[in-house]
């Protein structure tokens, strides 16, 4: 009985050796309550090598390095490894290139992100003695990284239900709005103004999609930086972000807010986006149940800056704009017709092109010399070719009631492609 009893003891111990789990696992694990910044300095500690943690897109997510912002450029050539799936880079961080481990992180097959190991010195890194804890500390940092994905989603899930009723009028009670952004330490006692910033040509069957979560993190990062609570939301093929308007954000002048966005389209070029950001923006409103306002008018600046190729379209600073390209376009097409059809059909039968001339005179404001400079033509020639277009449309150039139907027309055609 006794000695059934030692050794089914002396099983048991050795069960238990044979599955404990090893200190240093145990220590990660720990500091995976920390989040990935735990398991980034543990890590690094460990392997005695700065620990990098990238999304898919190389966003830093977390580091060993004691700085308070990270970025890096992975080079596009990758060198295989002769182990499993580590590949060999370059990193480049504030001008300087390191070489580099890099081990995919991955969830449910797909690429999430990166774990990359960085040489800080000459020398052959023993990855292979290491290649075990390497990838249980991946496998950790990919389910801490779905752990607070979860969390974040849960999070983000309340928040776009709020803007989403805050951008589309759904509030009218001031008092709700306060309530709902003080959880978010969103202060809408202030005024705000909002931003809608987008791709040209977008394109939702493409990698245009993965692109706007891109402009997304850049815009939040911009935000940050600035010192503020990020209030941005992505709709589709839009990013929106909502802006406290005041003296200490300086966003009340025209000239800080253009830098600011400025900034955020430079930043964008210098990604994957290239040169396809755009934006508008909206009028200032002190009551926050009237932002919705704002969020129309900056979608509107978005469209009539693309077709003008305005670069920073601020919805006030549009005048005439903003009330033909919202009218009823069949009226607009009348209107058209009637006051430079005339026009337009003499140029499409005697193939002239006075239309473009009247369109250059018009753009600078009805000044022969300046008109004359531009198109290169002789001021007798635009002279006579003034009379002629008065003729046809039997109006006087010099009346400015008639100036100002034509302008109206022209910015018509501008606007609707007519």
């Amino acid at each position: 009985m006794n000695m059934n009893r030692f050794m089914i003891e002396k099983g048991m111990n050795e069960l238990e050796e044979r599955f404990i789990v090893p200190e240093l696992i145990h220590d990660l694990l720990i500091a995976s309550h920390e989040g990935l910044s735990g398991v980034a300095m543990k890590l690094s500690e460990v392997l005695s090598v700065p620990i990098i943690m990238t999304d898919s897109l190389y966003h830093v997510l977390a580091s060993s390095y004691k700085r308070e912002s990270l970025e890096i450029i992975v080079s596009t050539f990758f060198e295989n490894s002769t182990h499993s799936e580590f590949f060999k880079c370059t990193l480049t961080i504030d001008g300087e290139d390191y070489s580099a481990y890099g081990y995919p992180l991955k969830l449910s097959s797909q690429n999430c992100g990166y774990l990359f190991l960085l040489q800080e010195t000459e020398g052959v890194f023993p990855i292979e003695d290491y290649e075990a804890i390497i990838r249980y500390g991946a496998s950790l940092t990919t389910i801490t990284m779905k752990q607070m994905e979860d969390i974040k989603k849960e999070s983000q899930r309340y928040k776009d239900a709020f803007l989403f009723d805050l951008l589309y009028g759904n509030f009218k009670n001031n008092d709700d709005i306060l309530s709902y952004g003080a959880i978010w330490k969103w202060d809408f006692n202030q005024p705000h103004a909002i931003i809608v910033l987008s791709m040209t040509e977008y394109n939702p069957y493409s990698e245009d999609r993965q692109l706007i979560n891109s402009l997304l993190y850049i815009t939040e990062k911009a935000l940050a930086q600035h010192g503020l609570e990020t209030i941005v939301i992505r709709k589709q093929s839009e990013v929106v972000a909502i802006l406290p308007v005041n003296d200490k954000t300086t966003f009340n002048e025209n000239e800080k807010l253009g830098d600011f966005i400025s900034y955020i389209i430079k930043q964008a070029k210098n990604s994957p986006i290239g040169n396809r950001a755009a934006c508008g923006v909206g009028q200032v409103y002190q009551n926050p149940s009237e932002l919705f306002r704002s969020y129309q008018e900056a979608k509107v600046a978005f469209e009539i800056g693309q077709l003008l190729k305005i670069e920073i379209p601020y919805f006030n600073d549009l005048g005439l704009e903003r009330i033909l390209y919202k009218h009823d376009l069949q009226d607009l097409k009348e209107y058209y017709y009637h006051i430079l059809g005339p026009l337009q059909k003499y140029d499409e039968t005697q193939d002239g092109d006075l239309t473009f001339t009247l369109e250059s005179l018009a753009k600078h404001q009805f000044d022969l010399k300046q008109t004359s400079d531009a198109i290169f033509l002789h001021r007798n020639t635009l002279r006579y070719r003034i009379k002629k277009i008065e003729e046809i449309l039997e109006v006087k150039l010099d009346d400015i009631n008639n100036r100002l139907n034509i302008v109206a027309a022209l910015k018509i055609k501008q606007l609707h492609k007519i």
